[in-house]
């Protein structure tokens, strides 16, 4: 009989936050977004900091595009630089690990001591041995349909708890054509704890068997809706099913940024 670690385990769960996105136009409407998404970002850090989070999980897209400046890229290693816990970050379809990826040329001497930024395409585990917790994930090369965001995921420790991270579309007809494709069959069959799903910019529960597995939807007001605004908290206590709470950023500068009149 698998034995879990004696201690829960707190988990911050985003993704798809779009850092630098030119969608909404240039010019001084412009600046006022993308500043908006610099602070949504911002408060995924302060309530990972105030809630106490074991681990934060940035499942892809962080970034808009490959297209960030040098200031850019200070500023979203400066946050997570703050974080008061593990990071743990994957490339997602937007800012893939291809030949044009921002992530290979990064200087690792830049990057903050609590940033785990996985780039292998194969995928790659690291354990947090005083956590009880085992990570995998694996970096988006190229989204296409051949392209399995679950594919090679390891079995789980039996000995900790077993989380991972996965870029891609959540289908239930086992891809028919769509890039990225997960199913539900390759999430009851990992028997991994709690798979952290990003690509998706609304909250959606989407466990199978064992396995709870979510998208946490989107930090930043990438919508004038409440579809914006949101993380994932999930809970691991031993002898309990995984515990998946969406929060909401409250917190003054966020409420700011939850924009009525964007374009």
């Amino acid at each position: 009989m698998p034995r879990k670690p004696h201690q829960p385990l707190r988990l911050l769960h985003t993704s798809d936050v779009h850092l630098e996105s030119d969608t909404f136009g240039v010019g001084v409407r412009g600046d006022e977004f993308r500043n908006r998404v610099r602070r949504a970002f911002a408060g995924v850090i302060d309530l990972a900091n105030r809630r106490e989070s074991d681990l934060l999980l940035i499942v892809g897209d962080l970034f808009d595009s490959s297209r960030v400046s040098a200031e850019a890229m200070e500023f979203a290693l400066g946050q997570i630089g703050r974080a008061r816990m593990p990071v743990v970050m994957i490339p997602g379809n937007h800012d893939a690990h291809d030949e044009r990826s921002i992530y290979a040329a990064l200087d690792p001497a830049l990057l903050p001591a609590n940033l785990h930024l996985i780039l292998e395409p194969e995928g790659r585990v690291i354990d947090f041995p005083e956590l009880g917790a085992r990570i995998w994930g694996k970096a988006l090369v190229e989204h296409s349909p051949d392209y399995r965001p679950l594919g090679g995921i390891p079995a789980p420790h039996p000995e900790r708890w077993n989380i991972a991270l996965a870029h891609g579309l959540f289908t239930e007809d086992g891809g028919n054509g769509r890039s990225s494709p997960i199913t539900p069959d390759e999430i009851e069959a990992s028997a991994w704890d709690y798979i952290a799903l990003g690509h998706v910019h609304v909250f959606g529960d989407v466990s199978r068997g064992l396995t709870r597995a979510a998208y946490c939807g989107t930090p930043a007001p990438l919508y004038a809706s409440s579809e914006a605004g949101w993380v994932a908290w999930v809970t691991c206590v031993p002898g309990e099913p995984v515990r998946l709470d969406r929060l909401l950023i409250t917190d003054d500068a966020i409420a700011a940024a939850q924009p009525a009149d964007l374009p």
